[in-house]
C-alpha cells in the first residue's frame, strides 16, 4: 500500500515491485485492519527527498496471535 494524495491508503494485494528491499519493520498492535492501514498510510507520506512526501511503499502481514500456530 501507499498513501495517497489525501492522505489516505490506497491498497492494492500483492507484495512490492520486485527488487524492492526490506529496510525495516515495525510490529503495531491495533484492534482492526483499517487501524494498521491507516498507520501504514501516515509511514508511507513520511517526507522524502525535499521534504514531501515520499509515497513509499509499505506492506501489511498479520501476525497470528500464537506464532506458533501462523
Amino acid at each position: 500500500m501507499r498513501a495517497g494524495s489525501d492522505g489516505r491508503p490506497r491498497v492494492t494485494d500483492g507484495p512490492a515491485r520486485a527488487g524492492d528491499v526490506l529496510a525495516g519493520y515495525w510490529v503495531v498492535d491495533v484492534k482492526s485492519e483499517e487501524r494498521a492501514l491507516e498507520i501504514a498510510a501516515r509511514a508511507s507520506a513520511c517526507p522524502g527527498p525535499g521534504g514531501k512526501p515520499g509515497s513509499d511503499p509499505v506492506e501489511a502481514h498479520p501476525i497470528a496471535a500464537d506464532p506458533t500456530t501462523a
